[in-house]
């Protein structure tokens, strides 16, 4: 039985066609859970056209009603789509709006009670400023799936590939993507230079970790590369597309900086190179 019963979807104005519902939708039928769709109504005051400059009160209203008209139409279209994707899966749909420009905290306060956040990864966005996936994981503490813009998934999960090394955060993002990884033909449980872990991962690196994940119902397979002297993620990379695989599950590294939580190194060269979906957690 899933663990994810409730999955929330950021909808990005940017993308007129809402593609990330598809990805969405398919997951919620895979977990049999409820989606929540958050659409930005505040990034319609942004961009070229959302300051104007009248004088007089008919033009003052003429301009007032152009955006209302504008308003309604996209939170139509965006609910529109969410309940098209909702009856196609067979799967219970609800739609909120983010009504203020710039606000991060509604957004967060949304994801706050699901078990799942989905994004897209997109260069140009009109989500508030701060919400990111960096910002959900430290500040909400629920796991994030980025998927790629244009991604196309199968609908079969035929490979997950773990990036393990045995910390607490890798532990986390593993128990965290349970669901997924039961869902899976074969899971591989990657481990990357084991031995300059200082005996972190005991005789046989991945064993203990890919026997937890057996227990629970996946498929798993340990797997151990050398990265002589590659940058870790691009060995993930290397290893995910060899194995065509549908998810990357890896944990989310800080490191504190004036007051502000900044991703680690693999965390954030990850986050940077999004070539097919990754789950992070912490």
């Amino acid at each position: 039985m899933s663990a994810w019963k409730s999955i929330a979807v950021f909808l990005d104005y940017a993308d007129p066609n809402y593609g990330i519902l598809d990805y969405a939708g398919w997951l919620a039928q895979q977990c049999d859970a409820h989606l929540i769709g958050i659409f930005n109504m505040g990034a319609l005051a942004t961009g070229s056209d959302g300051y104007t400059a009248v004088r007089g009160d008919a033009a003052i209203q003429e301009v007032i009603a152009r955006r209302r008209k504008r308003e309604e139409q996209a939170v139509f279209e965006a609910g529109q789509r969410l309940a098209e994707v909702g009856g196609r899966r067979g799967i219970s749909v609800e739609f909120r709006v983010l009504w203020r420009a710039n606000e991060c905290a509604d957004a967060q306060l949304n994801s706050l009670h699901c078990d799942l956040v989905v994004m897209e990864d997109r260069r140009e966005s009109c989500l508030p400023d701060g919400v990111t996936a960096e910002r959900v994981v430290f500040e909400v503490g629920v796991p994030v799936i980025v998927v790629p813009q244009g991604w196309k998934q199968n609908e079969d999960v035929t490979r997950v590939v773990v990036a393990w090394n045995a910390t607490r955060e890798a532990r986390r993002a593993m128990s965290d993507a349970l669901t997924y990884i039961t869902l899976a033909e074969q899971t591989v449980l990657l481990v990357i230079d084991p031995e300059k872990c200082d005996g972190r991962f005991g005789d046989l690196p991945g064993m203990d970790a890919a026997h937890y994940l057996a227990r629970h119902g996946g498929n798993v397979r340990s797997q151990t590369e050398n990265s002589y002297g590659r940058p870790i993620n691009e060995v993930i990379l290397s290893v995910a597309a060899k194995e065509n695989a549908d998810l990357i599950v890896m944990g989310a590294y800080s490191k504190p900086r004036r007051r502000q939580l900044l991703f680690g190194g693999v965390t954030r060269s990850m986050l940077s190179d999004i070539r097919i979906p990754v789950l992070i957690s912490r």
